[in-house]
């Protein structure tokens, strides 16, 4: 592995355990918590060694759940833009070549980046940009449906770690190629 490829899979690897331990604090929450003073983060995290204990001095409200998934949408659109940056700063994404295994990872993020640094980040069903990132979205990452979405999709286990997995075997191709 060339002293290049180590960096940037490194420096990849710290911002994929920085968002993991992100959101571990703010999971994605549904209804089922609502009333409860105590709960623990979602079982992805625990899995991966993140077992954390909320306290709240009241019991939950749909309101502070909407709060909490807001926030863990906005920190998972921070790490597109934090992954984009960090592959640009590496001219990973100068010439990039349709032919690399990870390439449509790529492409994705690059585009889900601009939404996300150039606008609200939030979709908008009448810009065409939006619609074709979605339509993209579902056709090449699994379990993704775009009916009746009100929002980008970038759930970790669906979108975002399969992102981040496909942006890493790109780099490594790249990379050993070069």
């Amino acid at each position: 592995m060339s002293q290049d490829l180590e960096i940037i899979i490194k420096e990849m690897d710290i911002l994929w355990q920085n968002l993991l331990n992100c959101r571990a604090y703010f999971p994605a929450s549904t209804d089922t918590i609502i009333g409860q003073t105590t709960v623990l983060t979602a079982p992805y995290y625990r899995k991966s060694g993140l077992k954390i204990r909320f306290c709240f001095d009241e019991p939950l409200t749909r309101s502070n759940i909407d709060k909490i998934n807001d926030i863990g949408h906005w920190i998972n659109q921070n790490f597109v833009i934090r992954l984009f940056a960090l592959l640009d700063s590496h001219n990973v994404l100068s010439d990039l070549d349709s032919n690399v295994d990870g390439f449509k990872d790529i492409d994705i993020i690059k585009r889900l980046r601009n939404i996300f640094a150039h606008s609200s980040g939030k979709y908008n069903p009448r810009k065409s940009k939006h619609k074709k990132i979605l339509r993209d979205m579902e056709k090449h990452l699994v379990g993704i449906k775009i009916q009746d979405i009100q929002d980008f999709p970038l759930a970790i286990e669906t979108v975002l770690q399969p992102l981040f997995n496909g942006c890493r075997r790109y780099v490594e191709a790249k990379f050993k190629a070069a």
